[in-house]
């Protein structure tokens, strides 16, 4: 008997036709994780993917033992476009080259080791999660050092000059300290070499400190100076560089009128109303000779020259002048002169006092 137009049909493969499409599809895929089991379940919920989260923050880098670099950093922020962070990467590479090393799955902090003492290096690390790597972090850059102690930088020659001595055979050197950093330690001690302008015939003198007179040379003679730090390093700083002073082409001696240690402001120099001084050539020739009032004794005046005339003895010469107008603590150069009227020896007194 053929069924009625209400009665379920009986033939299953029609049933599954009915159901899902072609007997032989397989069943629809729904992507959805079910709550629980049997057909009575509720339809379930989306699986949710993890945003991707956003580069690692305040990445630094400090120095470590030897040459390691200690590389540290905190973890970014979960918000609206960014996932939480549960792994970090590190990579690193000489700084500027764009050559990376990569290390996976590592916690800050961490060391980086085995690298080359006084290299620079770059730095960045990056976040991840189960969806993947977030964005590298910008680069950090930091030198690598070694363990100590180190030797010094070199020193800064600060002036070089002849000596206000009176002689012809002196320079005097002083120089300023080298800068620490991460690999150059603090000089304790100096080295100084000097040679002939040019001819690169050294000689050195240890244990020297600033300033320094190098004595034994020729009148009228160009010098080059280098100085060099040291300390408890095995090896010696690095030279400075060459700094090159003349020493004087004539001497200067007190002559007979010497100055007393006290005068009167705008009196005339007491005891014996100027000065007097000998001008010996060695070997530049002395064509005339000067007197000045300055309140330094280092720096040889170039202005408020008083000129000097012969005084009638061998290479003597003098003139009668007044103390300064201002009271107050000066030293009288006594200088040597030579073709248009330029230096070519210098003697400076003690301090005289003005009152």
């Amino acid at each position: 008997m053929p069924n009625s137009t209400n009665s379920i049909p009986t033939n299953p493969r029609m049933a599954a036709v009915h159901t899902f499409g072609h007997p032989s599809a397989a069943p629809p895929r729904t992507g959805w994780v079910q709550r629980g089991r049997g057909a009575a379940a509720s339809p379930g919920v989306p699986r949710q993917t993890p945003l991707l989260p956003a580069a690692p923050n305040g990445l630094s880098l400090s120095h470590g033992s030897g040459s390691d670099l200690l590389a540290t950093w905190s973890a970014p922020s979960a918000d609206a476009t960014h996932g939480a962070a549960t792994s970090y990467n590190l990579r690193f590479g000489p700084s500027g080259a764009g050559i990376w090393t990569g290390v996976v799955g590592v916690t800050s902090p961490y060391t980086l080791s085995g690298l080359t003492a006084g290299a620079a290096y770059d730095v960045q690390i990056q976040s991840g999660n189960s969806t993947g790597p977030g964005p590298w972090s910008a680069t950090t850059t930091l030198s690598a050092t070694a363990s100590g102690p180190f030797a010094p930088n070199a020193p800064t020659i600060a002036s070089l000059a002849a000596s206000a001595d009176g002689t012809n055979s002196k320079l005097r050197v002083a120089w300023t300290a080298p800068a620490v950093d991460g690999t150059h330690g603090a000089a304790t001690a100096y080295n100084l070499r000097f040679s002939p302008t040019g001819t690169g015939t050294w000689t050195t003198v240890t244990g020297v400190t600033s300033p320094y007179p190098i004595a034994g040379l020729s009148g009228a003679a160009g010098i080059d100076v280098q100085v060099q730090g040291t300390n408890a390093a095995a090896s010696p700083g690095a030279w400075s560089a060459t700094s090159t002073g003349t020493t004087w082409g004539a001497t200067v001696a007190p002559g007979g009128w010497v100055p007393a240690t006290s005068q009167t402001h705008g009196a005339s120099v007491a005891p014996n109303g100027g000065a007097q001084l000998v001008a010996v050539a060695a070997p530049t020739t002395v064509t005339g000779a000067a007197f000045a009032w300055s309140a330094s004794n280092a720096t040889v005046p170039t202005s408020g020259l008083i000129s000097a005339t012969g005084d009638g003895q061998a290479n003597g010469w003098g003139q009668w002048f007044n103390a300064p107008a201002t009271a107050g603590t000066y030293y009288l150069w006594l200088l040597a002169q030579g073709t248009g009227g330029v230096t070519t020896g210098a003697l400076v007194t003690g301090p005289i006092t003005v009152t």
